[in-house]
């Protein structure tokens, strides 16, 4: 046989060489490159001018031996862009049942980029068909094609990567990961997940996928990605398999990708320019005062600010925002601490309107400061404005608009920013009130707006919370509050400068330990036993919920065959779980697999922690037999558990439980890791139509939007991979929903016990890696499509009409995605 080579081009992190020949028959043959240094790899090999939009496209550009039955064949071999090496690239015919190759040929980086620009230039059309052939080939070789890289350290990323054969392999799979000099990158393959894919959507003709993740250093970012299998009727020196070759400017397409994908609204740099789309203007205020003109309800607003030595132009700027506001019927009470400042009392000097009250007080501590500006307020409502900060001309709109409908709203907040030197930056959009962001740090500070129906509740702050007297009256005004209502605008400017916390936590140390002492107080006036906490980062808190004893959790996990996988989730609970009071109650599902039985009597022997019960129905219902697997547990708690999990944090069980020392906590979910170390769940997201999780694909250690990767927060639903409730509360609400089979059983679990007065918490403590899909996998069948499709229906069915949006997620954010974005619609 007589090969010859007919086109080259380079492109996608690929080489494509042309091969013409005599009774070339691609079905066949196979190739691999060996590089300098002796490494092998794998390389795909394609026909060319079949089928037969692809023969008529090649007579079209004069390729007169295109399939034409003259028993000259073609393919296109696929080789790796490693311009670190030279390869040469070797051809075998699997029917010659020879070891030497029939054709082999050089393929070195500079020629072959020179022959590249020359195809491009004189054969265009032919060398972009060439071009990506393995894209359009995938269900006639084996296929690697990577999916995303996404940072999970300052100087490691994971690769992921699919991996197809068009028959499950018996063999096994070997993956390897090389650099731009064909070096064998050390690193351990991960199965993220093993299914049967469905082949140019054909239903009978089901394809084997793996998805892979590798956890690789930052540099090199040229790499090459094999994946072989080896068959006992392969050709010596060659191997069926095939690879993917990432080069810089595609990695660094791919990093900048995920960066964007899991980028939240703190981090948008196209904010500014969103902001002043959708801040009012001359004609939205004159608007707003002939609807103000209308209301019947008009509170008298008081705006307090203590001023101290502040400078001219933040003072000017700060009076000037309050003025310009639409409703007017509001006061503004300046209490001056700076003695003889001659600065500040020029600047007040300059202003002549009937509502600017201005108290001279002698400088104590801020809280005291504050207080003689709430003393001789006379609002209905008291609103707090720093000094150094502005807000914008419909602010108090904004508020009152909110009390036509809510006339109980008792303390009120609105979303803010920073002011950088006139930039408007770092937008920080709050949820509606939620109770364990709050008590994770004050997430709510600015604008504060309280009722004096509130403030005659409570005892004004004291000096010994100086620095968090703000967080101290949220505290103590949620504890009376009728209503607590967040104001979706952004409306309060927090300015940037070194003394202020904005941009220098440093400024107020006293403040850290002031706010531990305002949330340590109000556990107490509560009724709550607790221990407050400072934590790693200033202003930021952790709790510890006093039990008078250590309450028993039975962990119940659905399991069916996987006995490997089975075993190493039970080991590690048994050997990293730091709380003791707790059992494990496998819940046996119509395993098959003989392996499967033996583990259970083996455990039940090993440990008096574990016990295998049985449920007696048939088919799949996730709801059913969790239901039955808590019927017959006895724990004061239950935990879900998924067979596919395995502990990471020896506290995980004790963090979860501490949630309970709280009487109104009913659920506690984790945080789920990836084995490659990126985030799989964070917490659970919720739309009229749609629902996912928080967090996703973010690094391990990345602390999320406004940090609620790394302190607790109040989400909608957390997800029953890793779900605790309290036995008292899952018997009241009826357990899951039996009739939701497979999906979303979980976060209707969430939504009844809210419907009871119970709050959901997401404790990311609970660390956990999650091998999602591995146990149940993907289920593709018509009927697994339309149970999935049916309980989706049936779910938002029900929950549609009491579901709130903005509640969870502020409404300017995008309401289905779980990175926190500034929504653009």
């Amino acid at each position: 046989m007589s090969y010859s080579i007919k086109r080259l081009c380079r492109g996608d992190g690929k080489g494509y060489i042309k091969i013409e020949g005599e009774g070339l028959c691609p079905e066949r043959l196979s190739a691999m490159a060996t590089a300098a240094n002796g490494q092998r790899i794998a390389c795909g090999v394609y026909p060319f001018g079949f089928p037969g939009e692809d023969a008529v496209a090649a007579r079209r550009a004069g390729d007169e031996h295109a399939s034409d039955g003259s028993g000259i064949g073609s393919c296109v071999v696929a080789v790796p862009l490693l311009d670190g090496t030279d390869l040469q690239v070797r051809v075998y015919d699997g029917s010659a049942g020879s070891a030497k190759p029939v054709f082999e040929f050089p393929f070195k980086p500079l020629p072959s980029k020179i022959q590249s620009r020359l195809s491009y230039k004189f054969h265009a059309e032919e060398a972009y068909r060439i071009r990506g052939i393995d894209q359009r080939r995938v269900a006639f070789a084996p296929y690697v094609y990577v999916t995303g890289i996404y940072p999970v350290s300052d100087s490691e990323v994971s690769c992921r990567f699919t991996v197809g054969f068009p028959q499950r392999s018996e063999q096994g799979l070997s993956i390897r990961v090389l650099d731009d000099s064909a070096n064998v990158i050390d690193t351990e393959p991960m199965v993220i997940k093993d299914s049967d894919a469905i082949s140019r959507g054909d239903l009978y003709a089901k394809a084997w996928e793996r998805v892979y993740a590798v956890r690789i250093p930052l540099e090199p970012r040229t790499i090459c990605i094999e994946a072989t299998e080896t068959t006992q009727d392969a050709p010596a020196g060659s191997a069926y398999g095939n690879f993917a070759c990432i080069t810089p400017p595609i990695f660094q397409g791919f990093v900048n990708g995920a960066l964007n994908n899991t980028r939240n609204a703190y981090q948008d740099p196209g904010y500014p320019a969103w902001f002043e789309r959708r801040r009012a203007g001359a004609d939205d205020l004159s608007a707003e005062k002939r609807v103000i003109s209308r209301w019947e309800y008009r509170p008298k607003v008081s705006v307090v600010s203590v001023l101290f030595n502040t400078p001219q132009e933040y003072l000017t700027a700060m009076i000037d925002s309050v003025l310009a506001q639409s409703y007017e019927d509001f006061e503004l009470v300046l209490v001056n601490v700076s003695g003889d400042n001659a600065s500040v009392k020029q600047v007040l000097a300059c202003y002549d309107d009937p509502r600017i009250r201005v108290i001279e007080a002698e400088n104590n501590s801020i809280a005291e400061n504050t207080n003689v500006g709430i003393a001789t307020s006379t609002g209905d409502y008291v609103a707090f404005v720093d000094h150094d900060d502005v807000i914008e001309p419909d602010t108090l709109y904004q508020y009152v608009a909110i009390m036509q409908d809510d006339r109980e709203a008792d303390l009120l907040y609105c979303d803010e920013d920073r002011l950088d030197n006139g930039r408007y930056d770092r937008p920080f959009f709050k949820p509606g009130f939620n109770r364990d962001w709050l008590y994770s740090y004050n997430y709510i500070t600015h604008m504060l707006m309280v009722s004096r129906h509130a403030l005659s509740r409570i005892e004004l702050s004291g000096a010994d919370v100086t620095g968090a007297q703000d967080y101290d009256m949220i505290l103590k005004c949620s504890e009376v509050a009728r209503s607590i209502r967040n104001v979706p605008y952004v409306l309060y400017h927090w300015r940037i400068h070194p003394n202020s916390t904005s941009s220098n936590a440093g400024s107020k140390p006293y403040a850290d330990e002031a706010g531990r002492l305002a949330l340590s107080r109000h556990f107490e006036r509560i009724g709550v036993k607790a221990k407050v906490e400072k934590s790693e980062f200033p202003f930021r808190y952790r709790t510890r919920y006093l039990m008078d004893h250590d309450p028993k959790v039975s962990i119940v996990i659905p399991t069916k065959d996987h006995a490997t996988m089975l075993a190493n989730c039970v080991n590690a609970v048994l050997e990293k779980t730091e709380y003791r009071n707790y059992d494990i109650v496998l819940v046996e599902n119509n395993s098959v697999e003989p392996e499967t039985f033996a583990y259970y009597e083996h455990v039940e022997k090993e440990s008096d922690k574990v016990h295998v019960v049985r449920w007696p129905g048939h088919g799949f219902n996730y709801s059913a037999i969790c239901n039955f697997g808590a019927a017959h547990s006895d724990g004061e708690i239950i935990l879900l558990l998924n067979n596919d999990t395995e502990v990471i944090s020896p506290e995980w069980l004790g963090a979860m439980v501490n949630f309970m020392g709280r009487p109104d906590v009913g659920v506690v979910g984790a945080k789920l890791i990836c084995r490659d170390g990126i985030v799989s769940h964070g917490g659970v997201w919720l739309s009229t139509n749609d629902v996912g999780y928080m967090g996703y694909d973010l690094g391990a250690d990345d602390s999320g939007y406004m940090d609620t990767m790394r302190y607790p927060y109040d989400p909608v639903a957390v997800t029953g991979a890793c779900q605790m409730i309290r036995r008292s509360l899952f018997d009241r609400i009826g357990g899951f929903d039996e009739s939701l089979l497979v999906d979303l059983n979980d976060i209707d679990l969430c939504l009844k016990a809210e419907q009871e007065g119970f709050v959901t918490v997401f404790e990311p403590r609970a660390r956990l890696y999650h091998n999602e899909h591995t146990s149940r996998g993907r289920d593709e069948s018509d009927a697994g499509k339309r149970i999935r499709s049916e309980e989706y229906g049936r779910f938002f069915f029900k929950w549609n009409p009491v579901f709130q949006p903005g509640r969870f997620i502020n409404i300017n954010l995008d309401q289905c995605d779980g990175n926190c974005k500034i929504f653009r619609g």
